[in-house]
């Protein structure tokens, strides 16, 4: 299974992207919000209990999805360095000890371009981040902008990129099959 790993700040294109890519590619999409809102149901953000269930779930999707041997996978978070690099190497054993691989992209965009996307309606649907306050807020406690693998990472600045380029950009670079 190949395992594509977008990662980047609240309210980047991680969705929207993988969405585009996912037609592109067939692969279907486990996208963050997912395992958020059913951590969030149950416990409190960002409390101990609601990571734990949180990465649990994430990390038995996963593997689930690369033991049965999927051609391929989505999967959007916000990584926060360092936070989350102890779940990412425990993700990276999950896919690699079933004969996956992984591909790691960030995207990022300017900061007028992001708090404008933070705004957007569909964002409420998903309990999302929809101020620039909370944004700031979120920027100012977490760091989003790490690399999960540097050097390995596919980093894209989508400020002025439609998601249907940026999803072909990701495919081509890892040679990802298309339908």
């Amino acid at each position: 299974m190949k395992l594509v790993v977008i990662h980047g700040a609240p309210g980047v294109g991680k969705l929207t992207t993988a969405r585009a890519l996912a037609a592109l590619t067939g692969f279907r999409v486990f996208h963050n919000h997912l395992t958020f809102d059913l951590a969030k149901a149950v416990f409190d953000f960002p409390t101990p209990p609601f990571v734990r269930l949180a990465e649990t779930v994430r990390l038995a999707t996963l593997e689930a999805a690369a033991r049965e041997r999927l051609p391929g996978l989505i999967f959007t978070f916000g990584y926060a360095s360092p936070e989350d690099d102890a779940f990412v190497e425990r993700m990276i054993r999950a896919v690699e000890g079933h004969g996956g691989e992984l591909a790691f992209v960030r995207l990022y965009c300017g900061a007028a371009t992001h708090e404008q996307r933070i705004l957007a309606e569909e964002r409420r649907r998903f309990g999302k981040i929809t101020s620039v306050e909370a944004l700031r807020g979120a920027l100012a406690r977490w760091n989003f902008a790490a690399a999960v693998r540097p050097g390995e990472t596919l980093e894209i600045d989508n400020s002025v990129l439609e998601a249907d380029a940026v999803a072909r950009r990701i495919a081509s670079h890892f040679a990802l099959p298309l339908r």
